[in-house]
């Protein structure tokens, strides 16, 4: 690629990105309302459930390892979160759940919603899923 090129595509983006920037600047408030709604992942007014979502930034150990899609947890009084049957987070330290607690906490979604569907493949030489 050549650098007039290069020019012409790195120019207008930047414009552009210095155009939003000044925006949000301008109005505060618009600008949260801007960066909430474009947030991916989630609606602004959905729920979160904020001690499950405490816990996934406290066990994180660097930020960025963090996205927008995985650094909370929405709170619904009808699916249960993982601390039902592991006890603790998803990924939590020096807490690696057995296979059976990690089976058991999938069907209990199966039963919770119809988004989530479960299916054995067969069992082991020594009878376990």
């Amino acid at each position: 690629m050549n650098r007039l090129t290069l020019t012409a595509c790195i120019v207008p983006s930047l414009l552009v990105a210095s155009a939003r920037l000044a925006a949000a600047q301008a109005s505060p408030t618009a600008g949260r309302e801007a960066a909430a709604a474009a947030r991916p992942g989630r609606s602004p007014t959905q729920p979160i459930d904020e001690e499950y979502t405490r816990k996934i930034r406290e066990y994180t150990t660097e930020p960025f390892f963090l996205s927008p899609l995985v650094d909370y947890l929405p709170a619904s009084q009808t699916v249960p979160t993982p601390v039902a049957v592991l006890g603790d987070i998803a990924g939590a330290p020096t807490k690696l759940p057995y296979s059976h607690e990690v089976y058991q906490y999938l069907r209990l979604l199966e039963k919770a919603t119809p988004r989530v569907k479960v299916y054995s493949i067969g069992t082991t030489e020594e009878n376990r899923e």
